[in-house]
């Protein structure tokens, strides 16, 4: 599976498909959605607040490498192990994203 998460209030929101389903980009396969795109559909009502206000992350896949890179949110540098989205006995890399930075981890965040 590859997807993207978004963590909030300690829960985490997961979407995912299998890899049969995923984008293929170069040597990767990727999910098919952003996530200002799930969270509009999803989530923007519920929360009031725009899709990189919490923390996020991305799961992608290396077809070459054999390998999960999970990128995430420096917020969750301590969490990251704890969160349940890194597949089981598998090849996996762990990496921080300047991408995906919450309201508390970027400084110029207007709210």
């Amino acid at each position: 599976m590859v997807g993207i998460f978004f963590v909030v209030n300690n829960q985490v929101l997961l979407h995912t498909c299998k890899l049969a389903e995923a984008e293929k980009y170069g040597d990767f396969l990727n999910y098919p959605k952003s996530h200002m795109e799930i969270w509009d559909m999803y989530y923007y009502k519920k929360y009031g607040v725009d899709f990189d206000y919490y923390p996020r992350g991305r799961i992608i896949y290396n077809l070459k490498e054999e390998t999960y890179y999970i990128y995430y949110d420096e917020c969750l540098k301590n969490d990251i192990n704890n969160l349940g989205i890194i597949p089981q006995n598998s090849n996996v890399k762990l990496l921080k994203d300047f991408h995906y930075k919450c309201h508390k981890c970027n400084k110029n965040y207007v709210v």
